[in-house]
C-alpha cells in the first residue's frame, strides 16, 4: 500500500484510482469543484515546495474531449507562481513522475501564470480536463548549480537567457535594435525631433544596474551632475550608450537593456560587474548643440 495515495487501493489499481466524493467516475474532489485522478506514480519522494522549479507536462481539453484539444504545454514554472486555484491541491500530492487528471472549471485555473499570452483565457464557466504531470523537480540549489554551470561553459547563451528572463518578466513593449541583443523602450514627449550626429555636443544623465539582480553600479548625473561629450568621439562611452543617445531626443529618458558586448564585454568590471554580464541603463537626453550651431 502506498503511503503517498490519496487512496487506499493497491498500486496495481492506480490507473483508476476511484476515492468517491466525486461525480466524476474514479475522481476524488480534493477541493471545492477540483477532481482528480492518478494514473501513475513516480519515484519521486519530495513535493515541490514555493521557491522550488518545476518542468509541468499540461495537455487541456474541455470535458469529454480529446487531451490537449484546447491548449498543451511542456514547460518550467517557479512553484509559488501556479500555487492557486485547481493547481494548489495538485502540487501538495504532486512527486516527480505523478501524472494524474484534474477536472475544474476554467476560472480556477492560474492561466496568466500557466500560459501567458500564449492563450486566451477560457470562458469561466467552461469545464475543463487536464493531464497533468510533473516531469522533473529543480530545488533553488539546484537551479543556482545549473546556472553556474552555464555561466562558466557557454556565457553568451547564459547572457541571453538572462535578458530572455529579464524581458518576459518585466512585460510592456521592447524594441530590439536590429538583430543585436541591445531592446529599449523609450518615455518623454519629444522637444526636438533632430537626431543626434556625430559632432554635436550632448549632455546625458544616466544610471546603471546589474540586469541579474538589479543591484545600481554606475550613477551619472547625481552629486557628479550630467556628463557632456563630443558624440562620435571614440572611447568616450561605451557602444550601447552611443546607440541609446542615438535613438533618444532631448527631453527623453529610456530604459535600455544592453548586452555585455556593447557594454563592459568578457572581462565586466571587477568587484561590480561579472564578465558578459548585461546591464541594464536609465539613460536621459538632457540637451544637444548641434555642430552647426557652434559657433
Amino acid at each position: 500500500m502506498s503511503a503517498r495515495a490519496d487512496c487506499l487501493l493497491p498500486l496495481a489499481s492506480l490507473a483508476i484510482l476511484a476515492c468517491g466524493g466525486s461525480p466524476y467516475p474514479g475522481f476524488k474532489e480534493v477541493a471545492e469543484g477540483v477532481h482528480l485522478r492518478y494514473h501513475a506514480l513516480g519515484e519521486g519522494q519530495r513535493i515541490p515546495a514555493d521557491g522550488d522549479s518545476v518542468l509541468l507536462r499540461l495537455r487541456v481539453a474541455e470535458l469529454g474531449e480529446a487531451p490537449g484539444s484546447y491548449w498543451s504545454s511542456e514547460r518550467w514554472y517557479l512553484t509559488r507562481d501556479l500555487r492557486s486555484g485547481a493547481l494548489a491541491p495538485v502540487l501538495r500530492r504532486l512527486h516527480t513522475g505523478d501524472s494524474m487528471s484534474v477536472i475544474a472549471p476554467a476560472e480556477r485555473w492560474p492561466w496568466k501564470a500557466l500560459a501567458k499570452d500564449a492563450v486566451a483565457s477560457p470562458p469561466d464557466t467552461l469545464l475543463l480536463q487536464a493531464e497533468v504531470a510533473l516531469v522533473d523537480l529543480r530545488t533553488p540549489e539546484m537551479v543556482r548549480e545549473a546556472e553556474e554551470r552555464m555561466r562558466q561553459e557557454d556565457p553568451e547563451g547564459f547572457e541571453r537567457r538572462l535578458i530572455s528572463a529579464y524581458l518576459a518578466h518585466h512585460g510592456g513593449t521592447w524594441t530590439r535594435w536590429g538583430t543585436s541583443d541591445l531592446h529599449y523602450r523609450i518615455a518623454g514627449p519629444v522637444r526636438d525631433t533632430a537626431r543626434v550626429q556625430p559632432g554635436d555636443s550632448v549632455t546625458v544623465r544616466w544610471r546603471g544596474h546589474r540586469l541579474e539582480d538589479g543591484r545600481l553600479f554606475d550613477d551619472l548625473g547625481g552629486r557628479t551632475g550630467p556628463f557632456t561629450w563630443t558624440y562620435g568621439t571614440p572611447d568616450q562611452v561605451m557602444k550601447g550608450v552611443e546607440v541609446a543617445v542615438s535613438l533618444l531626443r532631448t527631453g527623453q529618458e529610456g530604459e535600455f537593456i544592453i548586452p555585455s558586448a556593447m557594454a563592459f564585454g568578457e572581462r565586466g568590471i571587477p568587484g561590480l560587474l561579472d564578465p558578459h554580464a548585461p546591464v541594464r541603463y536609465i539613460i536621459r537626453l538632457e540637451s544637444v548643440v548641434q555642430t552647426d550651431s557652434v559657433s
